[in-house]
């Protein structure tokens, strides 16, 4: 599912073949964040940290012809093992909060664990 409200707000769902605790574990370890999130190269963090946690931050790379994208990254809030969000501030593009909710796996042909992400500009940052 993908839905669009005034240009604003990006949100998806995915379905994915493992528990909760499995995923979980994979979108709060810092150094995973390149592998699954949106196409960056490399994630650096502030901290010698290896879990996310509130008040975080870390700055995501991103190589591409003509030039480096960056966007430094603050984690907001996270309830620990269904909902992560964090602030994206990037150089000419609107600041963004990031938002992975989990679901619980279903019985049944579609079993998994779902995977909701919401991207939405906001106008300041706390």
């Amino acid at each position: 599912m993908v839905s669009r409200a005034e240009g604003r707000t990006l949100s998806t769902s995915i379905r994915i073949d493992a528990p909760p605790d499995v995923v979980w574990n994979l979108i709060t370890t810092l150094a995973n964040i390149p592998d699954w999130y949106d196409n960056w190269d490399t994630v650096e963090p502030a901290t010698e940290d290896k879990r996310l946690q509130v008040g975080a931050s870390f700055r995501l790379i991103r190589r591409h012809i003509g030039g480096v994208d960056t966007a430094l990254c603050r984690v907001t809030s996270l309830d620990e093992p269904t909902q992560l969000c964090w602030v994206e501030l990037a150089p000419d593009r609107p600041t963004m909060s990031v938002e992975f909710r989990l679901g619980l796996p279903e019985a049944g042909p579609q079993m998994g664990t779902l995977l909701h992400h919401t991207k939405t500009q906001v106008n300041s940052v706390d």
